[in-house]
């Protein structure tokens, strides 16, 4: 074997595993870390050592490469197993896997009896698997198995806070690299692909030797890349694809030594796990596409995003393996300082429901793993709700049909699907269906094409093709065998799990199992002949121009997730009409507040999940028992509409705000009101109805005798003044509480009249008999002393008639308006 900048650590690794188990190896791509540190840790251990990659070509090719070194093939010393491929034998002892297999593994071994080592690889790219994987050999280590020894190897990741978390020792390998010559482009508006083209083509002028690494987001981009580059004539030059979705041999051609100059369009995947040898210039465009669950929508989309600086400098690197290289960026490189420093982790923005439901049949509670980073909670909490929606959790824990979700091996809304199809005999198309959402599709292009079908016709085509064993009518045959894999596997899985009950539905078996995983996919068009549909979901979608699905409603099987936007609409690649009489579905009583009436009324509503497709009003009366919630509600969010406090209430509620002030034993809070509606609204069923209400004794009714009695002395609605008369104590002035009398209604006392059990004198108006105030005051006597005399001279004057003694604080008060003759 030769030699590589990994082989003088190798004794370093080793040691850090004797010493505490677990090992952190950071070494550049390219430098051996894959393909010699699991032989190496082999050597060392009695058992298996098991490898994970991120994608299933890393895990294969990787293999492949770390055989041939020994002169073997896969399958012997060193093995591979991915989803659909498996080559081990009772020989191997080290096996690539990928890491969503691993977390598999554990959960059917938890004590992973035969293997002394896990090498988790390329760790950087943080993928939510990896992050579980991690948690779970963590918690097996701490309970289990003290033995079994961790490695985590990454190119770019920052090895302190995981050497931290396992407690061990870091391995640095520095690598053999040379420079990298990396220039900037300018800002453009052409497409990534015509951008890279060019720039490819001035590599090649540009430079004499070597092959050219070019990174594109996505598949689409890199076939019409390539077919720029074939059209616009790159003599000499093989132009080869390397994506996850070619067969394992076109991906090895790919990155195979080569004599000719080779131009390798490729996703990611050549970003880590995998090196191109001879690669002497890189080309990249700075983009990935990222899968991020959007919550508020309830889909994965998958979006184009600019790639982190430490993607960045990997990719670059891949050109310095050999010699001195050149790296073109396609971007600015004020674009470039403003980038994040690093890729976010999966488990920061992914749909986390498979991982709640995998760590609860682990048998803990996601909160109590030991995690390298804690799944953010709300996170949690959203997932918590996708598997209470499907029946997998009740009180928390898993379920019989959780159980089973947990043992099939895609989302749990599609092997929900799978479940609700088996019991309705329809398994084999359900299981084709969940295939054709969860894996590329062999009836049509890239998933940036537009749609070309619906699935109707593509069940049909896969029952003719497989009663005669052929490839179905316009189906890529590479691509109808991946199908028939992955529904072949689900299949199996189904046949060794418990059957459900299904339950009586007018609808169609599969139309019933596609919504009982994926309630929110149903659709209803909007307008006649329109293509546009409003769906469970809330959602608005349009189907392709191509799809010959155009029901009044549908189910979305292919869904694509809009670009953020207040009126983006979502995008139906492929759908499956459903044709339904509605008068054979159950229809349910729907008790609704009618805002033009201002009343709640009964509707008859037939509904599919969340969507409704019929809504009329009942002739019937709701009851007021049942119409009390509803009522409750509206009025609520419009109590000024709802209610119309009297003069009455208002005082109420003023003395019951000011008693409130004075002592804890009373509430006088502004919600007063709507604290109220409760029981306006039991026997209630309409805005009139409590409009009618007496708000003054509900709200005094609700008062304990101990709080009316408090009130009524604290806050008394009527004081005695010397006239004999009781007169309205106004507590809903600013200040002291007002009491408004005649002048002559006071004749005989100097002592201000007091409210709050004597600690609060009112503030008087004494009132002349036009019945303005001609004195405001708290000081009775001080008046009768200072300020009396002027109004007595300025009043007598105008009013003769009425009394004006001399000395008021010993006169005889009288309500009378004039002296009796």
């Amino acid at each position: 074997m030769r030699p590589l900048p990994i082989d003088p650590h190798l004794p370093d690794v080793l040691a850090a595993l004797r010493a505490s188990g677990a090992a952190v190896v950071v070494a550049p791509p390219g430098s051996g870390k894959t393909t010699r540190v699991p032989p190496a840790i082999a050597s060392e251990v009695p058992g298996r050592v098991l490898v994970t990659q991120p994608r299933r070509v890393a895990a294969r090719l990787a293999a492949g490469r770390m055989a041939s070194e020994r002169g073997e093939r896969p399958g012997r010393t060193i093995g591979y197993s991915t989803r659909f491929d498996r080559r081990t034998s009772a020989a191997t002892r080290v096996e690539l896997i990928t890491e969503g297999l691993l977390v598999r593994r554990l959960q059917a071994d938890p004590f992973l009896d035969g293997v002394s080592c896990v090498v988790l690889d390329e760790f950087h790219e943080r993928t939510v698997d990896v992050d579980l994987a991690l948690a779970l050999l963590a918690d097996c280590r701490r309970s289990a198995r003290d033995d079994l020894r961790v490695v985590v190897m990454s190119a770019t990741l920052d090895p302190a806070p995981v050497a931290e978390f396992l407690g061990c020792p870091v391995v640095e390998a520095p690598g053999r690299t040379f420079a990298v010559d990396v220039a900037f482009s300018r800002a453009s508006t052409a497409r990534p692909e015509a951008r890279c083209a060019a720039a490819v083509r001035r590599v090649l002028q540009e430079e004499s030797d070597g092959h050219v690494l070019v990174f594109l987001p996505g598949v689409a981009e890199i076939e019409r890349t390539g077919r720029a580059l074939r059209d616009g004539g790159a003599a000499d030059v093989d132009v080869l694809l390397l994506h996850g979705r070619l067969p394992l041999d076109r991906q090895a051609a790919a990155l195979a030594p080569s004599d000719r100059r080779k131009v390798v369009l490729a996703t990611n995947i050549a970003e880590t796990s995998v090196t191109l040898e001879g690669a002497r210039a890189v080309v990249d465009t700075g983009l990935a596409r990222v899968a991020r669950y959007d919550p508020a929508v309830g889909l994965t989309r998958l979006e184009t995003r600019p790639i982190s600086r430490a993607s960045a400098d990997q990719r670059a690197g891949r050109a310095g393996r050999t010699g001195p290289g050149r790296c073109v960026r396609l971007w600015t490189e004020a674009d470039h300082r403003s980038r994040r420093a690093a890729d976010e982790p999966e488990i920061r923005r992914a749909d986390l429901a498979p991982l709640v439901l995998q760590v609860l049949e682990w048998g803990t509670e996601p909160e109590e793993l030991p995690w390298f980073e804690a799944p953010p909670p709300a996170a949690l909490a959203r997932a918590r709700d996708i598997l209470r929606e499907l029946g997998a959790l009740d009180d928390g824990a898993p379920t019989a049909r959780g159980h089973a979700l947990a043992a099939l091996p895609v989302h749990p809304r599609l092997g929900a699907v799978l479940l609700a199809g088996r019991a309705r005999g329809v398994e084999a198309a359900a299981a084709t269906a969940v295939a054709l959402m969860s894996e590329i599709d062999p009836f049509r292009g890239p998933p940036d094409a537009p749609g070309d079908g619906d699935l109707e016709p593509r069940l049909a085509a896969i029952a003719e093709a497989e009663w005669r064993d052929r490839t179905p009518a316009g189906a890529d045959a590479r691509r109808w065998r991946e199908l028939r894999r992955v529904r072949d596997q689900l299949l199996r899985r189904l046949a060794s799990l418990p059957a459900e009950p299904a339950p009586a539905t007018a609808l169609d078996p599969l139309v019933a199992a596609l919504l009982a995983g994926l309630p929110g996919r149903l659709g209803r068009r909007r307008e006649p002949g329109s293509p546009r549909y409003l769906l469970a979901s809330g959602h608005g979608a349009v189907l392709d121009d191509a799809s010959r699905a155009h029901a009044d409603l549908l189910f979305a099987m292919d869904l694509r997730s809009a670009r953020r936007g207040a009126h983006a609409e979502h995008r139906i690649r492929l759908a499956h009409p459903v044709d339904v009489d509605l008068d054979t579905l159950p229809a349910t009583d729907e008790l609704r507040f009618d805002p033009g009436t201002e009343s709640v009324v009964l509707r008859r509503v037939t509904r599919i999940g969340a969507l409704v497709l019929r809504d009329v009003q009942s002739s019937r009366r709701p009851p007021a028992i049942d119409a009390a919630p509803v009522l409750e509600t509206a009025a609520r969010a419009a109590a000024d509409r709802a209610l119309s406090p009297s003069p009455e209430a208002a005082r109420a509620l003023a003395r019951l705000r000011f008693a409130a002030g004075l002592t804890d034993a009373l509430d006088g809070s502004p919600e007063a009101w709507t604290d109220l509606l409760p029981d306006l609204c039991a026997t209630r069923r309409s805005f009139a109805e409590l409009r009618r209400a007496d708000l003054a004794a509900a709200l005094l009714e609700r008062l304990t005798w101990k709080q009316r009695a408090a009130l009524d002395r604290l806050a008394p609605e009527r004081l005695r003044v010397p006239s004999g008369s009781r007169l309205l104590v106004d507590y809903a002035a600013e200040g002291p509480p007002v009491l408004a009398g005649r002048i002559q209604q006071f004749f005989g006392a100097t002592e201000t009249p007091t409210v709050g059990g004597g600690r609060v004198p009112v503030m008087l108006h004494l009132l002349a008999p036009n019945g303005r105030p001609a004195q405001i005051t708290q000081d009775l006597g001080g008046f009768w002393e200072r300020s009396y005399p002027d109004v007595r001279k300025e009043l007598r004057g105008r009013y003769p008639k009425h009394p004006w003694p001399d000395d008021p604080a010993s006169a005889t008060p009288t309500n009378r308006a004039k002296p009796r003759r």
